[in-house]
């Protein structure tokens, strides 16, 4: 078992990311539109050569360009070269290799001056500018963005977030990474106090906003903060499964790249083992009419159906199953957080699209915390998710069909590989324990361990939380994670604590 097991945290050196989709551009003047996001993680305009790095190369591929006459053809298309026009003016000259060099050089010396402003690609596609010589201190809104920040190594940059985190359920899973003392809350993460935020940036000399979709999260911060030291990054964080688009951009404009590297060789080494986990199985395993799945948000009231907004649904469709949810949305869209479904729909896409996991994900910390009346992050709302759900839908008469149900506060954002590899050990079970030359579940969950422990460390919440509750011989104050509950028979379930227990 010791083989493959350290691959999550082993230093991977990966400067080339595998190509996203084709960017399109619309031009009209000055407006432009991006349909779909560059061919590299690192968003940040110059990065022509598109690997995590801006370097000399970026200011060789730009010359290039100028240089064989390409820049001087009329029938060249703007849309396919944006990223080498560092200046975002339109074109592509000499310019923009001259500020990817002091770019080059700032990064060297840490003093910006030179080089003051960065363009970048955001969450909304859009082009954003960035003020390099401003502070890197940071208001988060909403778990994911602040996660992003933790795992950049940016914990001490943190001056405020939503209260969520500050007053909400949350509060008890940061209290090890942040300092509560001078943290403020800046309240609702979808209408934040804009006022406290400005004191923020007069106390810090600048401030940055680090949240997602203008849609969903301060719609007037950046009309509110226009000529102002706030600045509003929106990356992606959980939307859209753009995590890691987020995760390097956010470290190169928070310069934070180097402290930024650990987690992601341990990140990659996760998601390289789920997919060579995923492509050992036998392709019958992944046809219609054999694993069918779909996620939902759980509610005692109401399932949530999750297309492709979400990080969950794109964490589920990395295990390559039968898309269930997209056969029955017949090329439809999953709108916002999911659309309501009734129980008569999950019957329809068990009997007609081949359904057999349901993923269920509610809103809960990272771990269960089972303080009197906190009745919605316990796992007996958990269980009782799982149960109300399996009642409604007379699971008993669905024979093949399985639900298992988790938190989703690991289930995107930087977390996500946690994700793929907990619903990867569910989902394709005996190849996971061939993979990890595991003979039980127990040794199985052993591995689980390892990873989810490293997480936690590596986003500085280890000192309190850890795989294993505290009666099982866990980190102290320790009572259990929400990872995975499958019902009480299964073996593969996960759900520890003082209900749950290890066996």
């Amino acid at each position: 078992m010791d083989k493959k097991i350290m691959i999550g945290v082993a230093v991977v050196a990966i400067i080339v990311v595998a190509a996203a989709a084709v960017v399109l551009l619309k031009k009209g003047g000055d407006d432009f539109s991006i349909d779909e996001y560059p061919d590299t993680y690192l968003t940040v305009l110059g990065n022509a050569e598109p690997d995590l790095v801006i370097d000399t190369k970026d200011v060789k591929a730009i010359e290039k360009f100028i240089n064989n006459g390409t820049a001087d053809k009329s029938g060249y298309k703007y849309k396919d070269y944006y990223m080498y026009d560092a200046n975002f003016d339109k074109k592509i000259d000499q310019n923009d290799a001259d500020i990817v060099a002091a770019m080059v050089h700032c990064q060297t010396t840490g003093d910006w001056t030179d080089c003051q402003y960065v363009y970048y690609v955001n969450v909304d596609k859009e082009v954003a500018k960035y003020d390099m010589t401003i502070s890197e201190m940071v208001v988060t809104l909403i778990a994911p963005p602040l996660d992003t920040v933790l795992a950049i190594g940016g914990s001490d940059l943190v001056v405020g977030t939503d209260n969520r985190i500050t007053t909400g359920k949350y509060h008890e899973e940061y209290e090890t990474a942040l300092d509560f003392d001078r943290l403020v809350d800046v309240g609702d993460c979808k209408e934040p106090d804009l006022e406290k935020i400005s004191t923020l940036s007069d106390t810090y000399n600048g401030v940055n906003v680090v949240c997602g979709t203008q849609k969903t999260y301060g719609p007037t911060m950046e009309k509110v903060f226009k000529n102002t030291d706030v600045q509003v990054i929106r990356i992606g964080s959980w939307e859209y499964g753009t995590t890691l688009y987020g995760f390097h951009t956010l470290a190169f404009l928070l310069k934070q790249v180097e402290e930024s590297q650990d987690f992601y060789a341990g990140y990659v080494g996760i998601n390289t083992a789920v997919k060579e986990i995923v492509n050992t199985v036998d392709p019958s395993k992944k046809a219609p009419g054999k694993i069918g799945a779909a996620a939902c948000y759980g509610y005692l009231d109401e399932l949530s159906l999750l297309g492709f907004y979400t990080g969950e649904y794109t964490n589920l469709m990395v295990l390559e199953p039968y898309d269930t949810a997209e056969a029955y949305l017949g090329g439809g869209e999953s709108g916002g957080h999911g659309d309501t479904i009734t129980t008569e729909d999950v019957s329809a896409m068990y009997q007609k699209y081949y359904l057999k996991n349901l993923f269920l994900l509610i809103g809960t910390p990272f771990q269960i915390v089972a303080s009197e009346g906190d009745t919605q992050s316990s796992q007996n709302y958990m269980k009782n998710i799982y149960k109300t759900w399996s009642d409604k839908i007379g699971a008993k008469q669905m024979t093949d069909l399985n639900i298992s149900i988790s938190g989703y506060s690991f289930s995107s954002g930087v977390s996500e590989v946690l994700n793929q590899l907990i619903h990867c050990y569910y989902l394709y079970n005996e190849e996971f324990l061939a993979y990890f030359d595991c003979d039980t579940q127990a040794e199985a969950q052993d591995v689980l361990a390892h990873y989810v422990d490293w997480y936690c460390e590596s986003i500085n919440i280890d000192e309190k939380w850890s795989f294993y509750g505290e009666e099982n011989g866990g980190a102290e104050g320790t009572i259990g994670m929400n990872l995975l509950y499958c019902g009480e028979d299964d073996e593969r379930n996960i759900l520890y604590g003082v209900v749950s227990k290890k066996g």
